[in-house]
């Protein structure tokens, strides 16, 4: 037979760390259809964006700058390798600039605002060396090519304006892609299974911690700032009852 002293240290004065550890469990379980009420319209979301992403494509364009001079392999050293990789920076910048933008748009009457368009249209440096990569989104393959070689047209005319002499060739024009860029939807549907399910949880354990009802003699003995001297047991009359009439 268990003393009353086993009973109240081996229920109640567990270490804290498992205490702590049980009480998030416990929470979970507790609060699951909170969690599931909150996770389900989050994840439902998730699907629905990634089952309407639409169909793009992307097309690119490579361009080379150099410093003014002709292009040959003798006279490209190290320093005017470092000098029109410095162009290829600047001159990315100009590329976006609002002034081709709106010739690109007037020219093609695209359904897209300018800002719209800069956010679709990506120019950027290759690393370590002269060549300048274009690229721009939409859903029409060969109207994706079209704007992108335009803009690099727009953009040389732009530079010879600027500088008085063309110091960019074309590498390589775009073409009309193929194939369009992936939609990632397993992605998008994990990172969004994770967040339905953190979001439910952490609502969870907030409505946990406003809860103001006591679960364990420890939160009376917080409460009151004293110790525990013993507890009552609640008794299940109706069984005890039920067990003199079988008697």
């Amino acid at each position: 037979m268990r003393k009353k002293e086993d009973f109240y240290e081996d229920d109640f004065f567990e270490d804290d760390e498992g205490l702590d550890l049980m009480d998030l469990v416990f929470t979970l379980l507790r609060r699951w259809k909170l969690i599931t009420l909150i996770a389900i319209p989050i994840f439902g979301l998730g699907i629905f964006f990634a089952m309407t992403r639409p169909t793009v494509y992307k097309a690119e364009m490579t361009m080379m700058v150099s410093s003014g001079r002709n292009f040959s392999a003798t006279s490209l050293d190290g320093g005017e390798l470092s000098v029109n990789q410095k162009l290829a920076t600047t001159y990315a910048e100009i590329a976006k600039s609002s002034v081709i933008l709106k010739n690109v748009i007037k020219k093609y009457d695209l359904d897209e605002s300018l800002r719209g368009l800069q956010g679709n249209v990506t120019i950027s440096p290759v690393e370590d060396t002269e060549l300048l990569q274009l690229t721009y989104r939409n859903r029409d393959p060969a109207l994706a090519a079209a704007v992108v070689n335009e803009i690099g047209n727009e953009f040389i005319l732009k530079v010879r304006e600027v500088m008085n002499f063309q110091n960019i060739k074309v590498v390589e024009p775009a073409e009309v892609p193929r194939e369009a860029l992936p939609k990632r939807r397993i992605i998008i549907l994990a990172i969004s299974f994770v967040l339905s399910v953190m979001t439910g949880c952490m609502t969870a354990f907030i409505v946990e911690f406003f809860f103001c009802k006591l679960r364990k003699p420890k939160d009376i003995e917080k409460i009151l700032g004293t110790d525990m001297l013993g507890m009552v047991p609640d008794f299940n009359l109706s069984l005890v009852d039920g067990e003199k009439d079988a008697e």
